[in-house]
């Protein structure tokens, strides 16, 4: 009974984290293309990273339809955050920002990255719960 609990309180906290960091991407999306005021500032790159990044909020929620596919968003939910703690410290040594904010904006990717290993190892986990109670094919 306890171990069941236990379990239900991990499934909702790794629900809560997927939901979570989709949303977070999002934002990034919303507030990013949302603060361009014309169409005309609308630049390739940005438009890129936001296409990337929905791909991703897809991937990373549609894991509960396909575990590989939550698998592949987790990896590149996890690339996206560590790319985005490089650039962001470049970008922040380069305006000669306090240290201690660089390393909270730092920080803060690198432990979303972690969050998002946590849910490509649930996806991985259950792509082989799938594999090995799959029955057996008839001949």
């Amino acid at each position: 009974m306890m171990i069941d609990n236990l379990l239900k309180i991990e499934k909702i906290g790794k629900q809560l984290l997927r939901g979570g960091i989709a949303l977070y991407l999002a934002s990034i999306i919303f507030f990013t293309l949302g603060n361009i005021k014309s169409a005309e500032a609308v630049q390739l790159h940005t438009g890129l990273v936001g296409m990337l990044l929905f791909g991703l909020i897809f991937l990373l929620l549609f894991h509960y339809k396909n575990p590989k596919a939550g698998a592949i968003g987790g990896a590149g939910v996890i690339l996206f955050f560590l790319s985005s703690a490089i650039l962001v410290a470049y970008s922040d040594f380069n305006q000669n920002m306090s240290g201690s904010i660089i390393f909270l904006r730092i920080i803060k990717d690198i432990l979303l990255a972690f969050g998002a290993l946590i849910l490509t190892g649930e996806s991985v986990k259950e792509m082989v719960r799938q594999k090995i109670t799959k029955p057996f094919p008839k001949r």
